[in-house]
């Protein structure tokens, strides 16, 4: 009891999901480790007494639709082995267990937590990302490699000591506390959102530390969701369209035109992939004889799994689909919104969407502005495998109710509002 009350919880906690949620290191790679933190993140809920018989009832009855829907869709539609169902079990009592444990053990403190956590670590990333760039990169690698916690070993390139992920060929991107420098600016976004509705939009010291953060991820997914999110704040800021407004989008749209990063990546990205899935059966051999799956970009992963599983997406297949879809050709999926669908199906897809909806209503002003933040959703889905993660099943289990206590305390815009004029919806400051 003396512990809890010496140190702050709430900090190691967060900071124990994040890791988790990363996908990088020994800690989420390895199950024992991970339910072991579950574990420790139950016994400061119960110590603290953070959890009580109406959230207990609450996860009982998620649990319960959850393993109906699925059950149903693996052994009555899909006819699946055991091991897929208990793939789907376990997803619940490890992913969606550990996101709702930590939403009701932080509650209230939950964004400003995660924000704090986030912009320590990504300051952290920025003296490893400098050590990349005057060419201590190998030497990196090299000690790193030696403790022996990279979670991804049958990566030569690649190599992560929990607070750091280094990818060789990668100097010039930084990835961070996760397995890439694209997801990393993922969860530099979602952090830059809660930010955003902790201080009123404004761009303090966090949000510059994090938008330095998301250019150095060189990552065309980030940069996309970096200018929605940018423009979505310049709305949100200035209600009437202006001609600033106006200048805003024809810059964007020039950056996405000219910078390589942007416009021509996203052309050549979807030109090489059409011509990926039109060669699989050359490509499998090069990638079986260096023992590594085929690296299928966004647009080919969504057509394999939608060539492969067609209607079934609406339900989804499995949380272990690779193991059907591989059984040709074996495939690295990195498009995330066709990953979530083959797992828990587009309906499960827009069961989150509503919750995040949601969660983003109490803090914005119309219909407009609700579209930006299912845009960057999207954006994100669509670039990286994420959705799948911890810190974006989040959204889940955010009490709503709690939302009053944050620091940026704003009137809660319900659904039915958001066909009212911006005018009669404006955002209102309570005291």
């Amino acid at each position: 009891m003396n512990f809890f009350k010496q140190i702050n919880i709430y900090y190691i906690v967060t900071l124990l999901f994040l890791l988790l949620s990363s996908n990088a290191n020994i800690l989420a790679s390895n199950d024992v480790i991970w339910f072991l933190i579950l574990l420790f993140m139950c016994s400061v809920a119960a110590v603290k007494k953070l959890i009580n018989l109406k959230d207990v009832r609450i996860f009982s009855t998620f649990a319960l639709a959850y393993l109906i829907l699925y059950f149903f869709r693996d052994i009555v539609i899909n006819k699946l082995d055991l091991d897929f169902i208990v793939s789907d079990t376990l997803y619940l009592f490890k992913y969606i267990l550990l996101s709702f444990v930590f939403c009701k053990i932080l509650k209230e403190k939950l964004a400003t937590y995660v924000v704090k956590v986030v912009v320590h670590l990504t300051i952290i990333s920025f003296v490893f990302y400098a050590l990349q760039l005057i060419g201590l990169g190998d030497y990196i690698f090299k000690y790193s490699s030696a403790l022996g916690l990279k979670s991804k070993s049958d990566f030569e390139d690649y190599t992560n000591f929990i607070i750091f992920t280094f990818l060789r060929g990668s100097e010039f991107r930084n990835a961070g506390f996760v397995w890439e420098p694209g997801a990393f600016g993922c969860f530099l976004i979602i952090t830059m959102i809660l930010n955003f509705f902790l201080n009123n939009f404004t761009i303090d010291r966090k949000a510059k530390i994090l938008i330095v953060a998301m250019l150095t991820t060189l990552s065309t997914t980030n940069y996309v969701s970096l200018l929605v999110l940018l423009f979505c704040r310049y709305r949100i800021k200035v209600v009437k369209l202006n001609v600033g407004a106006i200048f805003l989008v024809l810059i964007s749209v020039i950056l996405v035109i000219y910078i390589p990063v942007l416009g021509d990546k996203i052309t050549n990205t979807y030109t090489k992939d059409m011509a990926d899935l039109n060669r699989l059966n050359k490509l499998a051999p090069f990638y079986r004889h260096i023992r590594s799956q085929i690296p299928l970009n966004r647009f080919s992963s969504m057509a394999f799994i939608y060539d492969t599983f067609g209607f079934k997406l609406l339900l989804g297949v499995s949380n272990k689909y690779e193991v059907i879809a591989n059984k040709i050709y074996d495939i690295d999926i990195s498009n995330g919104i066709f990953d979530f669908a083959a797992r828990f199906g587009f309906l499960g897809l827009i069961y989150v969407l509503y919750k995040y909806s949601k969660f983003c209503l109490n803090y914005i002003r119309n219909i407009e502005h609700l579209i930006y933040f299912l845009l960057i959703f999207l954006i994100l889905g669509f670039g990286e495998p994420v959705l799948t993660l911890p810190l974006f099943l989040i959204f889940l289990f955010i009490d709503l109710k709690q939302l009053n206590l944050f620091n940026a305390k704003v009137r809660r815009v319900k659904f039915s509002d958001l066909d009212m004029p911006p005018i009669k919806t404006k955002l209102k400051i309570e005291n």
